[in-house]
């Protein structure tokens, strides 16, 4: 049996990881894009395997998950710090690919993604009632291929009650706040991140 190769991703430059990437077989690609360091060197190597048509949707799903979109996913974009650009434009490319299908379905959705997935989604439909969103909108139309019925059900669902959905949010964001209460304080943060960032005005 083909055991999937295992890569220390703390060695080595971007060449080196990329070029493992392009040598890897198409039964290990996945593996390696999901088990990628988003400290590493996201930009060039997961920014080419994400490129692939070879990469299912399920695979995608779990790669974008790994960058921590929570993060980032109610920051300005000019507030975003330098940093951490790169990997936020990648989970742009990546949330692009999503909604447009180019990711194909394959196998369903990991089960330790789904709870995640599901709070996701609960935070996007909260989003739509308030009037707003975040950086990254999946569209649920798509995730229903790979999340069956449990994304059906998300769909379906009545509006949460407000602390049912506090809950939901502050475990999206592994505690912190999200949504209107996030945007209430970048809004006060603003100038300051700007300044740390080295801009003006």
């Amino acid at each position: 049996m083909h055991m999937p190769i295992r890569q220390d991703w703390t060695q080595g430059d971007a060449d080196a990881h990329l070029n493992v990437m392009r040598r890897a077989r198409r039964a290990d690609l996945a593996g390696l894009a999901c088990s990628y360091d988003w400290e590493a060197h996201p930009g060039p190597v997961l920014g080419w395997i994400m490129a692939q048509r070879r990469i299912d949707l399920s695979t995608a799903l779990a790669v974008f998950l790994r960058g921590g979109p929570e993060r980032f996913n109610y920051f300005p974009k000019r507030d975003v710090p330098a940093e951490h650009r790169p990997a936020v434009r990648l989970l742009d490319n990546i949330c692009l690919r999503i909604n447009s299908g180019f990711y194909l379905p394959g196998k369903p959705a990991a089960a330790a993604d789904l709870p995640r997935l599901e709070n996701w989604l609960a935070a996007q439909k909260a989003d739509r009632a308030e009037g707003c969103g975040g950086r990254w909108v999946l569209d649920e139309a798509i995730l229903a291929a790979v999340m069956g019925a449990r994304c059906e059900q998300a769909q379906a669902a009545k509006a949460p009650p407000d602390a049912e959905l506090g809950a939901q949010r502050s475990h999206m964001t592994g505690g912190r706040m999200s949504g209107g209460g996030w945007r209430g304080i970048y809004a006060m943060l603003a100038p300051v991140l700007r300044l740390r960032n080295g801009e003006k005005g």
